[in-house]
Order: structure tokens, then sequence, then C-alpha cells
């Protein structure tokens, strides 16, 4: 049995860059590893167990070994990554305690995410006896940033330079759990409410209110595991009118309600 404390991390098997395909070429596939679907570009439908959705540019979608994946698409480019979750003696973990997500994932820090297919992809040109250790390397990379932002404090994190979206940023955190006013931030800052949500988008990829709403959800899904609190407490700190609103909210997002989420994550 593997330890809580015990290390473990990703080995590559294999990785996969499809462009451009029109269909996938198998409607659903049952793996003996972990698979990792990374969209560069276009969307495709899934089905993973209770969870469904679409996953767009910038998604990842990590389906668990021996789990029927379905899945859909009219146009996609992207990555196939296979790999196992070894322990510090080499044995191959199909449970990982270390990074129990599955699904659809999505990392904060885009750029970082960016450079890294890019290096996926580029990886083809290198000399063939480097080629698996430096995919092995962007690999581990991925996983570890991914691993930070889901068990960081400051889940969520965005990143940018600009002390104007800096300023965006800190604001919708302060007041995702109780509804933003773009308006507001706009006013306060200086812009239109239209520049505040064009410059957020450009420069992270995602909308100031999807944005808020991830926060909330993050809260959500932190005290289903963490505490014994009920649905209606939860949606009474998380800015929800009643459990069904959070509940009706949660299984948009991620194709699960909260209570199967918490009987499955929660220690």
């Amino acid at each position: 049995m593997v330890e809580r404390d015990q290390f473990q991390e990703p080995n590559l098997i294999y990785h996969v860059y499809i462009k451009d395909a029109v269909q996938f070429q198998k409607t659903h596939d049952t793996y003996d590893h972990w698979a990792l679907f990374i969209v560069e570009s276009g969307s495709f439908e899934y089905r993973l167990g209770e969870q469904s959705g679409n996953a767009v540019q910038g998604d990842m979608v990590l389906c668990p070994p021996d789990l029927t994946f379905y899945r859909s698409t009219d146009g996609l480019s992207f990555h196939l990554i296979g790999f196992h979750w070894l322990t510090a003696t080499n044995e191959v973990d199909l449970d990982p305690l270390t990074f129990p997500y599955t699904g659809k994932l999505r990392l904060m820090n885009n750029k970082r995410l960016v450079s890294t297919i890019a290096q996926l992809r580029e990886a083809s040109y290198l000399k063939s006896n480097v080629v698996l250790p430096y995919k092995k390397h962007l690999l581990r990379d991925l996983l570890y940033t991914l691993q930070i932002e889901l068990y960081d404090q400051n889940l969520n994190q965005l990143y940018t330079e600009d002390p104007l979206l800096q300023l965006v940023v800190h604001k919708i955190k302060q007041n995702a759990e109780f509804g933003v006013s773009l308006k507001s931030i706009a006013y306060e800052i200086g812009i239109s409410q239209v520049q505040l949500t064009r410059l957020f988008k450009q420069e992270f990829r995602i909308s100031p209110n999807t944005y808020a709403t991830n926060l909330r959800m993050d809260k959500v899904k932190k005290l289903l595991i963490n505490s014994s609190l009920t649905l209606e407490q939860i949606s009474e700190h998380c800015g929800f009118t009643d459990e069904h609103h959070l509940s009706k909210s949660f299984k948009k997002q991620f194709g699960i309600n909260p209570s199967a989420y918490r009987k499955t994550y929660q220690v």
C-alpha cells in the first residue's frame, strides 16, 4: 500500500500530437494507464464516469485507468499523453493519493501551458536520444505546476505583470463570494466595463465573470472535502441563494453533483 507521504511522480509512456482532426478515430476508449488530453485549438465533448462537459482551447481532461472515456468533436488539435504514476520504489500507482483530481482541469498560468505544449510539439525535432527524457521533464513540470495550483492556498491565482490587471484580479478575489460588479471595478480603475472585460480576456483567456465563478466553486470544493458543513451551510458561505442553486451550478460546471464529489474525494 502506498503511504500518504510517499513521493509519487508521473512517468511518460507516450506523447502524440494530432493537428486539425475532423473527428476522433474512436468514439470511446479505455486505457490501462493515465491519459491526459490537452486542447490546443477547437473543442470536444466528453463523458468520463459521472462527469461530462465541453473541453475548449487551454483545457485538459485527465482520464484514469480502466474508465471508459467517451468523446466527440467537429474539429480539434490536441495532445494526448499516456503515463503512469510511480512511487519512490518505481511501483506503478493506479490511484495516486497525491493527485486525486480527474476530468477537466485548467492551468491558470496559461502562459506556462502555452509554452509547455509548444515545447512538446518542437521536441520531435530533437535528437532521438533526448526526445523521451525531455518530454518526461515537460510532463512532470506541467503536472507539478497543476498540483501547486490545485493545492496552494492561492488556488486560481492569475499571473500578470500588468499592475492594472493585478488590481482587477485582487478586487475580483475580494468580492467573488458576494457577487462581482465589473461595472464598479471598471469605474474605480478608470476604464469602461467593456475595456476591462476585453483586457482581462486578452491577458488570461478567460472572462472576469468566469474567473469569479471559478473562485466560488473552488471554495465550494474545499468545503466539501475539508469540512462537514451541509450543502445549505456551504451555499450560505459561498454566496448561493440555496443548496439547490449550488447543486445545479456545481453539476453544470463539473458534471457531478456536490454530494457525489464529496463522497469521491473526502478523506
